[in-house]
């Protein structure tokens, strides 16, 4: 199953396509192992970012030396306690840029990926 319909006005929320990829793998794993939980699992995101996108300094700053992560936020999915988002916020605008379950090693993904990004 892909993801829902748009879970908010694109002109305050954006998803990386990397976030829009870790919610589809996230959700496909939940519908493998219990269905029950995909729809949840979504509309949990959904309540989250809203939350977000309304409070956007609610998240912990994630603590980095990395320069390209500066700023980054973490915040816990709502009901979903062991999954974490992780985004920027500038003006009005939430940008999603991650969502990790919480055992994965977000740290080294985090710091590898923004080394091989464009500045």
């Amino acid at each position: 199953m892909s993801l829902p319909a748009p879970l908010l006005p694109s002109e305050r929320v954006d998803f990386l396509p990397e976030a829009q990829i870790d919610i589809e793998e996230l959700g496909l794993y939940f519908s493998e192992r219990a269905p029950e939980v995909e729809n949840r699992f979504y509309q949990a995101i959904d309540k989250t970012v809203r939350v977000l996108a309304r409070s956007p300094n609610l998240g912990e700053r994630f603590p980095t030396q990395n320069p390209k992560l500066q700023g980054m936020r973490v915040w816990r999915i709502d009901g979903f306690p062991n999954h974490l988002i992780f985004y920027n916020s500038t003006g009005d605008r939430l940008e999603i840029l991650r969502v990790f379950h919480g055992a994965r090693d977000y740290a080294t993904i985090l710091d590898d990926e923004s080394s091989t990004s464009p500045p």
